[in-house]
């Protein structure tokens, strides 16, 4: 009896260390992706403070929050290509140094030229941390593996989004503007050091030419699933983030009240992201995309029948879960998608973050264009009827899942 005690408490010490020495390895990764989630909205409510200590006109505002994003749209795709030749642990080295360093200058930024620098060098990081960082999860680097695995980083980024606005304007009012970017640059340095210290090996995982690459994923039906769910979540997300506000202001709302609206969404997006991750690869199907799609349109009717605020709010509300469930499953499916064509998940996540990019920013566009020559009510319907169309061809294409149903271990931030 003696011996299997001591055997038994061998084996507890055993697993103990196993998962201590999971979460030393991918506590940075992740803290990466929630600091860089927290810069990019810690902008937002200090854009106007940044007018005017800089004296910038509207354009220029403008010009500096897009710049983050256009960088990101141009570094995915490289990124993605790179490191499947090179490996993704010191591509995710360098963009956290490189986080660091752009939301210091963000800081210190003395005029346009300078904020406008600083803050494209960090969209350029954050597109790297998105595409080599969930390169490095698909490919194993969590303890729990397979592409079901990268549900966590979207959950993680919800988190940032949502309390990014609140951190940054609550620091600046109480010790002036610079002084979010500070923390957060201190932060990001902090993050640095930690993959720096306890990341393990990223090795390469073979590289193809971009045509060829994407010749293989045209003919998978779960990579052009992914690639549909992701400009899906790109384009109504873009979209409704130009329409609702502009609905809500039209029937009265204030800014603040607005604000309140997206921030509960925001909250339930969360929520449901951690519920679609534990699910695992239960969850992991074009066929539950194209519910999710499907029953997103079926939300947005709401929209069509009426503009009141009652309803707007009620549709912004029922949404989110389903906008959680297709942004969660979007890069598993990739990842799903490049086992089974032979891909590198490098450039498959960065195929998939091109995509997002490009629907985010030409969506408001559209949608703005749309709304303001027919209407928001015209508007709205287009979006609707995009997001039906995906989920009809998402349930069309759906194909038999072969991945199982996986643990997860959301609270123990291991995968």
């Amino acid at each position: 009896m003696a011996t299997v005690c001591r055997s038994g408490n061998r084996l507890v010490s055993a697993a103990k260390l196993s998962v201590s020495g999971s979460l030393r390895k991918t506590l940075p990764t992740y803290a990466l992706f929630l600091v860089s989630e927290i810069v990019w909205m810690a902008i937002v409510p200090v854009a106007p403070s940044f007018a005017d200590k800089l004296d910038l006109s509207k354009v220029e505002v403008g010009a500096v929050l897009a710049s983050a994003g256009l960088a990101t749209l141009i570094v995915s795709l490289p990124i993605g290509l790179v490191s499947d030749r090179i490996g993704t642990r010191g591509l995710l080295r360098w963009s956290a140094a490189v986080v660091a360093v752009s939301t210091l200058g963000q800081g210190l930024a003395t005029d346009f030229w300078s904020l406008l620098a600083a803050r494209a060098l960090f969209g350029a990081a954050l597109g790297t941390i998105w595409t080599a960082g969930l390169a490095w999860i698909a490919d194993g680097g969590t303890r729990r593996r397979g592409p079901s695995a990268l549900g966590a980083p979207v959950v993680i980024a919800g988190i940032g989004i949502m309390t990014g606005p609140a951190f940054a304007g609550l620091l600046a009012d109480r010790f002036g503007l610079r002084a979010p970017f500070i923390v957060l640059a201190i932060m990001a340095a902090l993050v640095t050091v930690g993959l720096l210290v306890w990341s393990t090996e990223g090795g390469s995982y073979g590289h193809e030419p971009l045509f060829a690459t994407l010749r293989k994923a045209r003919g998978d039906r779960v990579v052009l699933g992914a690639l549909v769910v992701m400009v899906a979540v790109g384009a109504t997300g873009g979209g409704v983030n130009v329409l609702v506000p502009l609905g809500l202001k039209a029937d009265g709302f204030s800014a603040g009240e607005t604000g309140i609206v997206f921030t509960g969404a925001s909250t339930l997006f969360v929520a449901a992201s951690v519920v679609v991750n534990r699910l695992g690869g239960r969850g992991v199907s074009l066929r539950v995309a194209g519910l999710a799609a499907l029953l997103y349109a079926g939300t947005m009717g709401l929209t069509v029948v009426s503009l009141a605020s009652a309803a707007l709010v009620t549709f912004a509300i029922l949404r989110a879960p389903l906008w959680a469930t297709l942004s969660t499953l979007a890069y598993p499916l990739g990842a799903l998608g490049a086992k089974r064509a032979g891909l590198g998940a490098g450039a498959i996540m960065g195929v998939l973050n091109f995509a997002w990019g490009a629907a985010g920013s030409l969506s408001p566009l559209l949608a703005g264009g749309i709304a303001q020559t027919a209407g928001l009510r015209t508007a709205f319907v287009v979006l609707l009827a995009g997001l039906a169309a995906a989920g009809v061809w998402l349930l069309g294409a759906d194909v038999a899942p072969e991945i199982g149903a996986e643990p997860v271990a959301v609270a123990e931030m291991d995968g």
